[in-house]
């Protein structure tokens, strides 16, 4: 045995006799720290003391005996053995001895038990010491547990052979139970819906294998409402027992979106009507399905030829009502025998299942005399859309969808010529100077800009066009009359129909190397002379009367076209787009971002979403689902004015939050001010912790360009690069390009740069 300094405790009136059994013990290997007592207030002193390893007693004394011993041992909770070191001890005495806590009797003419005896008990005091520190260390790990459970927004339960044994508040809260007590003993199948009892036993008997993952089903509440999870299970042990855990997420939100994304990747936004992918889908299946199975289908195709000449003179919102009116026109045609799609801008086809040659020949005729006579126009105006009708019989010698389409298409006929085009003069131009035609949608070329360029430094100092934040909103409503609110309310409206807003960009520059091109998206709205208005005098209004999701679409909608169009002519542009804080509300507003990607063909990471940190902190929970509705289709975020409360920066670790645009009066004064830039220090370093990229806005000067420099900023912005205009053309190779080999001519200048 180890040697070691033993605390002993001798218990005897015979100071030979206890050296006796002292000197046993050393010969054994024990370096002692021995004190005898042999009265009773020299032992409640020794006990009060504490610290013994083993005591040794007499089993009588004088004045006490063994037991007071043992009484005393218990009464303290000391955890040291108690051996009875006696001359004579009767048969029976032994056993009451033992019960009493004794964990051995000794005769001391039999010595040589004593070191055997005490290396035993002191080996089991030991074990039973290793055993206390093991459950002390497994009950704050429960306890851990438990708070961690507890506390998670994540709905988990406990299973047994199938059965509740526990579950957290989120788990009872999604299923609408009051407290543990109502689901003890309840099997979780009872919460699953019975259609799918037969696939959840198998996966629950999968879920522990390696590669099981995650998978949807179909909840049910106490109420008996039904609504789709994604559930994860593993194998856990609790009390030695084999149980299961089971992590249940609520996907309602996330199904509604991918419910609308299917809708529109599957239908025209505009008719309503199957779009020409799904019809081409559909025409496939249709003919692989003939080739198994003989049967005999037909395709109807209708070409409003010379659509696109009339939309020239009248305008989309014409041809627009026109399409609309054609499509009701071809339900009442083809009713619900007939898939029917819009195939193109001007043309539609129709898939008729089961149908014999004569009889598509039928419906064909009837198409056509449905479609003879198309007046397109208001009332009075000169304008028919002919319309081209054809159709082919899909049977087994039909190869393809691609080839049938093909022999349907008619060769290419002069387009009829149009009466001469009525001036249409959009209703905010100015009336005595021409508005300059606005460029086609997606297309950022530059308009002809107004004698006066509308530039307001303030406003680019916060360029979002959802700028006027939550807190501001008072101020305004406090300042605008009820007429000034109607008036607004009705301008919007007129410039939300008419379009009546312009994109204007200005550059993000980054301080590292990086060759893309990134361009904030900024609002204007042209006012009646021309002028552009800056977001922060409208989107105020617009967030008051509900409007601001309108505009927010649009904006999405042309800046991806815009974005698309640039990466057409090869420039490498990323656009960070503003969004309002109605927008994380709006379910649509991914939907529409993922349509116009899908239309456009842009890739999805060149879009970077711009959200204000108030707004993120404010509605959490809107926020997440919003980013990760929109991480599907590719899209980044970017918050903006990050920095002005740093408690709020563990909401701001989404995976889907990539850049942090710095809070502007963290950049003011940053040469002149070293408390703002040791601020501005602790900003960047929290933010290259959570491995975002930052981007300080509002930079005026090369000094403070240098600084932010010097602090690790990877992006700027400001008007020391160049104001918001609506050309691209800013030269993003040069000065602020940096590698470890060179300095930047700025990063060590003390003069400013001239506008």
């Amino acid at each position: 045995m180890e040697s070691k300094i033993l605390r002993l405790l001798i218990v005897d009136d015979s100071p030979d006799e206890a050296e006796l059994a002292l000197t046993a013990l050393r010969k054994g290997g024990f370096m002692l720290k021995p004190q005898r007592i042999n009265d009773f207030g020299g032992l409640h002193a020794a006990i009060e003391k504490g610290g013994w390893d083993a005591i040794i007693s007499e089993r009588t004394l004088p004045h006490f005996g063994v037991n007071a011993v043992l009484d005393a041992v218990k009464q303290a909770k000391l955890e040291c053995p108690v051996l009875v070191l006696t001359r004579t001890v009767p048969d029976g005495e032994i056993a009451t001895l033992m019960r009493a806590g004794a964990r051995d009797v000794i005769l001391k003419n039999q010595l040589t038990r004593l070191l055997p005896a005490l290396e035993r008990e002191l080996a089991v005091a030991a074990e039973r010491a290793e055993h206390r520190a093991a459950m002390q260390t497994l009950k704050e790990i429960q306890d851990k547990h438990r708070a961690v459970v507890e506390g998670a927004r994540e709905a988990v339960c406990y299973s047994h052979d199938g059965m509740h044994i526990d579950a957290n508040k989120a788990y009872l809260d999604m299923f609408e139970y009051e407290n543990m007590s109502e689901l003890e003993g309840v099997p979780v199948m009872n919460l699953i819906d019975k259609g799918e009892h037969g696939r959840f036993k198998q996966y629950i008997r999968k879920g522990g294998e390696p590669g099981g993952g995650s998978q949807e089903f179909t909840a049910l509440r106490k109420s008996g409402a039904r609504f789709p999870v994604e559930i994860a299970v593993s194998p856990v042990t609790i009390n030695g027992e084999a149980c299961t855990q089971i992590l249940v997420t609520d996907v309602s939100k996330r199904k509604a979106v991918e419910t609308k994304l299917q809708y529109l990747n599957q239908h025209d936004p505009l008719t309503g009507l199957y779009n020409r992918h799904h019809f081409l889908q559909e025409l496939s299946q249709a003919i692989e399905r003939i080739k198994q199975e003989p049967a005999s289908h037909g395709v109807v195709h209708l070409d409003f030829h010379n659509l696109r000449e009339v939309t020239k003179t009248l305008g989309h919102a014409v041809a627009d009502r026109f399409l609309l009116a054609a499509t009701r026109k071809l339900r009442e045609v083809f009713g619900s025998r007939a898939l029917v799609a819009r195939y193109g801008d001007q043309e539609f086809a129709a898939l008729v299942l089961d149908i014999q040659p004569i009889q598509l020949q039928e419906l064909t005729t009837q198409a056509k005399k449905a479609f003879a006579d198309n007046p397109i126009g208001d009332s009075g105006a000169p304008y028919k859309c002919d319309c081209r009708v054809t159709a082919v019989p899909i049977d087994a010698r039909t190869e393809n969808a691609q080839k049938a389409m093909a022999s349907l298409y008619p060769p290419a006929e002069p387009t009829a010529k149009l009466a001469p085009e009525p001036t249409v003069t959009p209703a905010h131009a100015p009336a005595a100077t021409p508005t300059p035609a606005a460029p086609p949608r997606g297309i950022p070329t530059k308009p002809a800009a107004p004698a006066t360029p509308v530039r307001a430094k303030t406003a680019e100092t916060r360029p979002s066009h959802a700028a006027a934040s939550a807190a501001s909103k008072p101020a305004i409503a406090a300042g605008t009359t009820k007429a000034a609110s109607k008036e607004w309310h009705a301008r919007l409206q007129t410039a939300i129909e008419q379009e009546a807003f312009r994109l204007i960009y200005q550059p993000v520059v980054n301080l590292h190397a990086d060759a893309a091109e990134y361009f904030e998206v900024l609002l204007r709205l042209v006012a009646a002379d021309g002028k552009l208005v800056p977001a922060g005098l409208f989107m105020p209004h617009a967030e008051e009367t509900g409007q601001s999701v309108a505009i927010d679409r649009w904006v999405v909608r042309q800046s991806i076209r815009a974005a698309a169009e640039l990466r057409r002519q090869e420039r490498k542009v990323t656009f960070f787009i503003n969004l309002s804080p109605s927008a994380l509300n709006d379910v649509e507003l991914v939907v529409i971002a993922q349509q116009a990607l899908h239309e456009t063909g842009l890739k999805g990471k060149y879009v970077i979403f711009e959200i204000d940190e108030a707004t993120i902190t404010n509605n959490a929970e809107e926020a997440t689902a919003f980013m990760r509705a929109a991480e599907k289709i590719g899209c980044k975020f970017c918050i903006d004015n990050f920095g002005r409360a740093l408690a709020s920066t563990t909401r701001l670790r989404e995976p889907q939050i990539e850049y942090l645009k710095l809070h502007g009066p963290l950049v003011t004064n940053l040469t002149e001010d070293s408390v703002a830039q040791a601020s501005l220090k602790a900003v960047v370093e929290v933010a290259k912790a959570m491995k975002k990229k930052t981007i300080a806005k509002s930079v005026e000067s090369a000094e403070a360009l240098s600084v932010l420099w010097t602090l690790g900023v990877d992006y700027v912005q400001g008007h020391y690069f160049q104001e918001a205009d609506a050309e691209l053309n800013y030269q993003f190779a040069g000065e602020t390009t940096l590698t470890s080999e060179s300095t930047p001519q700025w990063a060590v200048a003390s003069h400013g740069k001239s506008h």
